[in-house]
């Protein structure tokens, strides 16, 4: 159903604003990108049909992508993370430092997601 690009981009907009989806459609989308499930061993597990699975996921991703249009946290984490190598270079910082300093950004990404 989708490419290896929007599977990650999938996954991570999951990792975003799965909160702001239903259970339903979280759980499923979980199944699907996290487990590597097909829609019908979803379908099983969700006493639908593969073709109702199918449906979920794709409303999913396009709300997903309606809710990244509006609110852009995925675009301001992407261009976070691709000039973090560069400002860590200029800091004049040791290796040691910029892996301790990029482990705690990245942990108050993961913070500021919760």
């Amino acid at each position: 159903m989708l490419n290896v690009d929007e599977l990650v981009r999938f996954s991570v907009l999951l990792d975003f604003y799965g909160k702001m989806l239903t259970p339903n459609q979280y759980e499923i989308a979980r199944s699907y990108v996290d487990f590597n499930s097909s829609l019908a061993e979803i379908a099983e597990q969700t006493d639908t049909t593969r073709q109702a699975v199918g449906d979920v996921l794709h409303r999913t991703f396009k709300k997903l992508n309606e809710i990244e249009s509006k609110l852009g946290f995925y675009t301001k984490y992407q261009h976070i993370t691709e000039q973090l190598p560069e400002v860590l270079g200029k800091a004049n910082l040791t290796p040691e430092q910029c892996e301790m300093l990029s482990a705690r950004l990245t942990q108050l990404i993961k913070e500021l997601k919760e």
